[in-house]
């Protein structure tokens, strides 16, 4: 995972693109949790994309995340404290999502992301991830 997500070896994830490319996506897009401005530009790749690109279905980059500290570096307390970094920029109104991300730590992540599709009119959300920290 370090490899992949911070050391940038993108070639890591064809290990799961056999498997990813089996998911059969009933939603009506995919939506990769964004990385913020800041975090981009330093990694020049956004993982959750990439894999979600990897799926079979209709990809879209409804999400932006305010630039702020990066919630791998931040402790369990303060990411389930943080403000919702997540705001919808397309409209969503009546759409089946299936989000996807990398890896699952604590759910913050995906729940606030959930919250403001379901704020902005999405009618179902689902959730994917390629990991589950422990």
């Amino acid at each position: 995972m370090k490899r992949y997500k911070f050391l940038g070896d993108t070639a890591l994830l064809d290990v799961f693109k056999t498997e990813l490319k089996k998911v059969k996506v009933k939603q009506d897009w995919i939506v990769p949790i964004p990385l913020s401005p800041e975090r981009l530009r330093e990694r020049r790749f956004n993982q959750a994309e990439l894999i979600a690109r990897m799926m079979r279905g209709r990809v879209r980059l409804v999400l932006e995340r305010a630039d702020g500290a990066a919630f791998s570096h931040q402790t369990r307390h303060e990411r389930l404290e943080r403000d919702n970094p997540y705001h919808v920029i397309q409209p969503v109104t009546g759409k089946t999502i299936l989000l996807v991300d990398d890896v699952y730590t604590t759910g913050i992540t995906l729940h606030q992301a959930a919250s403001r599709l379901y704020g902005a009119g999405a009618k179902e959300i689902s959730a994917v991830t390629l990991f589950r920290s422990v």
